[in-house]
């Protein structure tokens, strides 16, 4: 058989494709896939995995049937609107946990936004009243929406429900009349959450995992690009797929636990081996990476290129499919990833013995031979989960029930004491980030407040509510999402404009609601400003369907927008802002100490002086995150003002030397893994100690952002050198990486700080 039909779709491809979309081969070789479809492909993939679809579904659920059936009942009356926004905000909580939490966690959030409004609508009667009262919601809402993921959504609300009511005045009998439409509300989006079990995908353990290893596809997808994009620099994007790669991995780290062994939960143990194997397996792809940067292209042929392109695609396509069969838990699946593992299997072989006739110097050969240990540490990784996968699959229907155990790390952990106290004293510690935020949104939110109701603005509430929205704890951040704001409030406006201009019926904007409620729902989860835009095209629907519509009524939504967003950015920037380069040097120092812990763990695991029951896995895990930290940090950074982007490239330069080490360090760890020598050597020891010497002055330098005089790296270079290639098999690879690492840190002793800058 010709090598390249190993390579040739076949019709089972056809059918599975639409799952994952592999990257364009290079175009000296292949046609590149239409557009539209590698879109459509891209949202079939995300939806297989997160169900987006099915959750707007619920929200259009939520929002819709107040809407529509309350009127038929008692005719439009003020009450439907707010038990559907009721039903529509208690819906948007975008929780991705056990399902009786959400309950638990609707539940609480339905208390909380009656409170809210309840007390709007009491308070409105007192200007100074109502910017009190917002001062001490605002506050409420800054602190809750940064203490969970889906915290947010609940701080909106929370403000959303205060303002709504602070509009809205009301006696104590009315108020209590359109708290208790809410609750209904509340009521009705918590039931269809509770009737959504059976048909939502279950068991979060199962697709945790599955997400690590669809996050290594796109990891390799990514090293692909970059080998064939011609010499273009793509490094920033596969940084960023480590990030999203690391994130899948702690978020199940943290959500599931290993538990002791028990055959009721062998799904579960199984479940949790695979999530190792992927976390390994996308060290191995750092290690590939960090070899393909010491190859250049010009220094192959084109043919070998491509044999290199078909091997890495290959790996990528079985990485995809295990993604599916950990899914699925379909025997089909898990047939279809076997076959694609084979492939991988021959596609390996064949590019070793294509290797063997090349031509190539010392320093070659020894980056492609450690190459090539990188291939064959992936593939055996993904033989080790399809046999995890037949053990699965081979266990009896009556034990398929995965007793998994949901940690209460996000907003369910505050039952917890020490959870509890750390929030309190967040409250009271005016020092504070924290703090700091929450005392700026409340500040700002009495401005808005104090504005709408002291000059009796027309529907003037959606000015705190923009503000609400919009501001964050970065001012790069707020910046980003006010401009997304008002791009999609004033193309939404637009749009809903016109709807409104049109002649139709009662029921033909009632459909409108509903269609463009699913695109609000689905949107806002995935593009911001695209949801903004469906945002303001339902809220003029809305208006329409209560006869409130009038262009005066949209133009103050477009100006109240304008107002917020304003509001928002000069909060940032006036009230204590926290710009990124004052947070870089203790990211930046920790990712550098995080590092040298990985290191040193590393070394010591490898020369079995590792303390016995410990590994290198957590230290990996912890040393990946800090530096993602620091990346996001620097580019948060970019959206910044001009003046405050000190140091730019000095900053980025830090980050990737330090993400480099680490890819660097994981190479060695896989190949630690391999060694069952038991001899000690004293070289390697020393190298450490220099090491850690090393890391430490520079942890110090850039914890300062000064200059000052450290440790050379004579000692360090002749340690290396005494470290024998001979002595262990794969040392002169260890060797490499370790002569890598000393580069990248005489790299990282050169950057140098023109200017003294004091960390927050």
């Amino acid at each position: 058989m010709h090598r390249g039909s190993l390579f040739l779709r076949q019709p089972e491809d056809q059918v599975f494709s639409v799952f994952f979309r592999y990257l364009p081969e290079p175009p000296y070789l292949y046609l590149v896939q239409f557009k539209p479809i590698k879109q459509l492909n891209a949202i079939l993939t995300q939806e297989y995995f997160e169900p987006t679809v099915s959750w707007a579904f619920r929200v259009v659920l939520a929002l819709n049937v107040p809407m529509i059936l309350l009127p038929l009942w008692k005719g439009f009356s003020y009450e439907v609107i707010w038990a559907a926004f009721g039903a529509y905000l208690i819906s948007l909580t975008d929780y991705r946990g056990l399902h009786y939490k959400k309950i638990m966690i609707q539940s609480l959030e339905a208390v909380l936004i009656f409170c809210a409004g309840m007390l709007g609508m009491l308070v409105a009667s007192s200007v100074w009243l109502s910017v009190v009262a917002m001062f001490f919601v605002g506050l409420f809402a800054a602190f809750i929406r940064n203490w969970s993921d889906y915290g947010s959504s609940i701080g909106v609300a929370v403000g959303f429900f205060f303002l709504f009511g602070l509009a809205n005045p009301q006696p104590l009998d009315q108020a209590l009349l359109y708290g208790l439409y809410l609750l209904i509300g509340a009521g009705w989006a918590i039931f269809i959450t509770l009737l959504s079990f059976p048909l939502r995908p279950s068991n979060p353990v199962k697709r945790s995992v599955a997400r690590i290893w669809k996050a290594n596809t796109e990891l390799l997808d990514a090293i692909i690009e970059e080998r064939s994009s011609d010499g273009k620099n793509l490094s920033a994007n596969i940084a960023g797929k480590e990030m999203v790669l690391r994130t899948a991995i702690n978020q199940s780290v943290n959500l599931f636990e290993r538990r002791e062994k028990s055959s009721k939960v062998q799904h579960y143990d199984i479940l949790i081996e695979l999530r190792r194997v992927a976390a390994l397996f996308g060290g191995a792809l750092s290690s590939i990476h960090e070899e393909l940067e010491e190859i250049k292209r010009t220094d192959l042929e084109e043919l070998r290129e491509a044999t290199l392109y078909k091997t890495l695609s290959s790996i990528a396509q079985a990485s995809a499919r295990l993604s599916i069969v950990i899914y699925t838990s379909r025997p089909e699946d898990l047939t279809l990833a076997k076959v694609r593992t084979q492939r991988v299997g021959i596609a390996i072989d064949l590019f070793k013995e294509e290797l063997k006739s090349w031509e190539k110097e010392e320093r070659e050969k020894i980056a492609w031979t450690h190459f090539t240990d990188s291939l064959d540490k992936a593939y055996e990784y993904i033989n080790q989960s399809l046999s995890l996968l037949d053990q699965k699959l081979e266990l009896r229907k009556g034990d398929y029930f995965e007793a998994y155990k949901l940690t209460y790390n996000n907003f369910v952990a505050g039952v917890k004491s020490w959870v509890i106290v750390d929030f309190l004293k967040n409250l009271v510690n005016i020092n504070s980030e924290q703090f700091r935020y929450a005392l700026r949104v409340a500040l700002v939110l009495c401005f808005g407040v104090f504005l709408f109701r002291f000059f009796e603005m027309s529907h003037g509430y959606w000015i705190p509510l923009t503000i609400i929205i919009v501001i964050q704890p970065y001012y790069g951040a707020t910046r980003k999402k006010g401009l997304e704001r008002i791009i999609g409030t004033v193309l939404g406006i637009v749009l809903g404009g016109v709807i409104m201009m049109l002649p139709l019926s009662h029921w033909t904007f009632v459909v409108l609601l509903v269609i463009v409620s699913f695109f609000v729902a689905y949107f806002l989860r995935n593009n911001y400003k695209v949801g903004v835009f469906f945002v303001t095209v339902m809220m003029v629907i809305m208006m329409q369907l209560s006869q409130q519509a009038s262009w005066d009524l949209i133009g103050w939504r477009v100006l109240a927008t304008l107002i917020g967003a304003a509001l928002a950015l000069l909060a940032g920037y006036v009230f204590w802002p926290v710009w990124e380069i004052q947070r870089f040097p203790t990211l930046m120092s920790n990712a550098i100490k995080q590092t040298q812990f990985y290191l040193d763990r590393v070394l010591m695991f490898y020369n079995r002086e590792l303390p016995a029951g410990e590994s290198w896995y957590r230290q990996r895990r912890i040393a990946e995150e800090a530096n993602n930290n620091a990346f996001a940090c620097v580019q948060r950074m970019l959206e910044e003002p001009q003046k405050r982007q000190q140091q730019l490239d000095e900053c980025f330069s830090m980050v990737g030397i330090s993400i480099r080490i680490a890819r660097e360090i994981t190479s060695i760890a896989l190949l630690a893994e391999k060694n069952k020598s038991t001899e000690t050597l004293v070289a390697l020891r020393e190298y450490r100690e220099k090491a850690n010497e090393l890391f430490e002055h520079e942890i110090v330098r850039i914890k300062n952002m000064a200059e000052s005089a450290g440790p050379g790296f004579s000692e360090i270079k002749s340690s290396l050198i005494a470290l024998q290639s001979g002595q262990q098999k794969d040392l002169h690879v260890i060797k490499t990486e370790l002569g890598k690492i000393v580069f990248e840190l005489e790299a990282l002793r050169r950057i140098s700080f023109q200017t003294e800058i004091k960390p927050f």
